[in-house]
């Protein structure tokens, strides 16, 4: 009964965390938009949270942290695509600036 429980208050405040980010994402972008701008998806952070939180062994008390991972994993992968193309060419006499390929090829290594 005790494990029933746990679970039940870990859904229902993933419910509420979902709902409050459901309601942050409507108010900043679409998910038209969002998909364009290569933004993750809310259901894809749900998707994510929820393969981590089965990872864990379904441990209760860790959606925030969960849903935080999720987004923080699903927004590398763009950061990773950007490292790999190749730098513009600088069209300006000014070489000490750099372009933001190159900034996050540096901080990703």
């Amino acid at each position: 009964m005790g494990e029933f429980m746990s679970e039940l208050r870990l859904i229902l405040s993933m419910k509420v965390t979902i709902s409050r980010c459901r309601e942050d994402m409507s108010k900043a972008t679409t998910r038209n938009a969002a998909q364009a701008a290569g933004t993750p998806t809310h259901d894809q952070i749900a998707a994510r949270a929820y393969q981590l939180y089965l990872e864990r062994g379904r441990q209760p008390g860790h959606d925030v942290d969960d849903w935080l991972q999720a987004e923080y994993e699903l927004m590398q992968l763009p950061v990773e695509k950007l490292a790999k193309l190749d730098p513009p060419k600088c069209k300006t006499k000014i070489s000490s600036r750099r372009s933001l390929v190159e900034l996050v090829r540096a901080a990703i290594d």
